[in-house]
């Protein structure tokens, strides 16, 4: 597994802006999704919307389809119990951030960082997380998903053919970064706090407790 410091992606965004960048079936998907991502049912979310694409013509971005994040559960939580080993001494964490990078422009490779919050922010807004407290860039990259990277580095990610098949097919990598971090939550032995994620600019965020 393959560790560097990186500065990161900004979390400065606007979140009117995701309205305007992806099709009105993926915003409307994240909508009527949200309450249920809350309940955390991440397997519902990927059903819906996986069954939406499927129901589109055939396109390159169907590939997602037929992958997984390959990632293991126990290497993601060991990667977080360091984060949260760096960060002890200096913030008194209330909730954390897993944040993939913008992956629809960076093909070459998908990878997510964590972030540490002094204070718990809460759903009404998401203007908090572009203000952590943690220091630590160190990144993981994300594997098994290579084939669906192939397709965004090709021509096929400005076809106006398949604009709506892409916008689902990110909406999933979104989705399956989150069962990732899902899976991988039980296993945390450092996570005493929420620990929200998503990818940079969708403010389409699950959100993993501890279990005590």
């Amino acid at each position: 597994m393959e560790f560097v410091s990186h500065a990161g992606d900004s979390l400065n965004w606007n979140p009117d802006s995701v309205i305007a960048t992806v099709s009105n079936i993926s915003f409307e998907l994240q909508e009527q999704l949200n309450p249920v991502l809350r309940a955390g049912d991440i397997g519902q979310c990927e059903r819906t919307v996986a069954k939406r694409l499927g129901e589109l013509p055939p396109s390159p971005f169907h590939a997602v389809l037929d992958l997984s994040i390959s990632n293991p559960p126990q290497e993601v939580a060991a990667f977080f119990d360091r984060f949260c080993l760096k960060e002890e001494g200096r913030v008194k964490m209330a909730a954390a951030y897993a944040e993939m990078n913008g992956f629809d422009i960076n093909p070459k490779r998908w990878y997510f960082s964590f972030f540490g919050f002094e204070e718990y922010g809460g759903h009404a807004a998401y203007d908090w997380l572009a203000d952590w407290q943690s220091e630590d860039k160190s990144v993981m990259t994300i594997t098994g998903l290579e084939p669906l990277q192939e397709v965004y580095a090709s021509a096929a990610l400005d076809d106006n053919m398949f604009v709506t098949a892409c916008d689902l097919a990110s909406l999933l990598v979104v989705i399956k970064f989150q069962d990732m971090v899902g899976r991988a939550a039980p296993h945390m032995e450092r996570l005493r706090f929420p620990l929200l994620a998503t990818a940079h600019e969708y403010d389409f965020i699950f959100e993993a407790r501890p279990r005590f």
